[in-house]
């Protein structure tokens, strides 16, 4: 038996962030789940692909405690069909239904045997780090979308989290391209590595959006990030990350200053111009400032000359455009740099006057030139 009253947009809140943990098609039927507990007037939503898990509560009046394992997608679609309002949630054991009535509504929903849920929290957690939830969702959106994405290759499919000397470092790259951030500074003096995929980063993200302080928690294969209303638990990618700081360049021959809306609109544009398999742009570097050039055999060309200061002399160099244009969308710095070591070796951008983000991007081979 289980019997409360909550109010619908609280539930199909905290029931469509759960769901995102909840697998489109689930190895076993438990797995698509999302197991309800209503205990001391907080109803807990708790859903897992068994890599990465979710957890949402609210508050509600609950006149009998109890839990059920309810279909999510179905549980989902249900109250989002609903008015807005009071919904009124009724578990009857005799008969492993739930009974959802709102207004008029009346919905009857099968339950599955909420022990066959598995187990989400290790009790072994360990706190290391403590922060702004803007400050870590900030520092997560930098990097997260250099990580690679094909599924296939787990530590290019993460992102390191780095303790050390106070600070918290997140890096990320597909072998293509590297984005590192280190401007989370911590209270505590806490030292590690851990390695967490980029989806479960993605997600604490995009869950993490009020002014709260986000507990960082590890176990020996898991993650968890907590606030007052959510916890994201992750598994965490067995190996040793990528000797990252060794390709990162410290001495320049070619620099670039320039104002970062004013590059990212001229990349923008010529993104529409760019070649489609490699979306090639050329960057010439003049004393005037930085020359935008892309061409598409099927469309045209187009050509800009973005104002900026530039030093070394003259250099020709092209990219895949959306790797430029990315990072560029992230930052909000006023002016950025550009640094080169070579037309055929990585570039270096970061915010004019500070390290703290720091992207790295090869170039590729086939280059458009004017």
């Amino acid at each position: 038996m289980m019997e409360f009253t909550a109010i619908r947009e609280n539930f199909v809140t905290a029931a469509q962030n759960v769901l995102r943990a909840v697998p489109t098609k689930p190895p076993r039927p438990e797995l698509g789940g999302i197991l309800l507990t209503a205990k001391a007037g907080t109803i807990n939503l708790s859903g897992t692909d068994t890599e990465l898990a979710i957890k949402c509560h609210f508050d509600a009046d609950i006149s009998v405690e109890g839990e059920a394992l309810l279909p999510g997608r179905y549980l989902v679609d249900v109250l989002r069909r609903l008015p807005p309002g009071p919904i009124s949630i009724r578990l009857e054991p005799s008969s492993q239904h739930i009974f959802i009535t709102s207004g008029a509504s009346n919905f009857e929903l099968l339950t599955w045997p909420a022990n066959e849920f598995p187990p989400l929290e290790r009790n072994d957690k360990t706190l290391i780090a403590t922060l702004p939830e803007l400050t870590l969702r900030t520092g997560v959106n930098q990097v997260a979308f250099a990580a690679a994405k094909d599924g296939l290759r787990q530590l290019l499919n993460s992102v390191l989290i780095s303790l050390g000397q106070g600070k918290m470092r997140l890096v990320a790259t597909d072998g293509h391209r590297l984005a590192l951030t280190e401007t989370m500074e911590l209270g505590e003096d806490v030292t590690g590595e851990y390695l967490v995929p980029v989806r479960s980063l993605e997600e604490v993200a995009r869950l993490i959006s009020g002014d709260e302080e986000v507990q960082v928690l590890v176990s020996e294969n898991q993650i968890a990030f907590e606030t007052s209303n959510v916890l994201v638990i992750s598994r965490l990618v067995e190996g040793k990350y990528l000797p990252y700081e060794s390709v990162i360049p410290t001495e320049f021959s070619w620099q670039a200053t320039v104002r970062r809306n004013d590059f990212l609109a001229a990349l923008e544009r010529a993104e529409l111009f760019s070649a489609d398999k490699i979306n090639a742009v050329n960057l010439n570097l003049t004393p005037e400032g930085i020359e935008v050039f892309a061409q598409s055999p099927d469309i045209g060309r187009v050509q800009e000359l973005v104002a900026a200061e530039t030093s070394g002399g003259e250099l020709d160099i092209s990219f895949n455009v959306n790797y430029l244009i990315e990072p560029l969308k992230i930052l909000a710095a006023e002016t950025v740099q550009l640094e080169f070591t070579g037309r055929e070796s990585a570039a270096l951008l970061s915010p004019l006057g500070s390290k703290d983000y720091q992207y790295l991007v090869m170039p590729i081979t086939t280059r458009t030139t004017g």
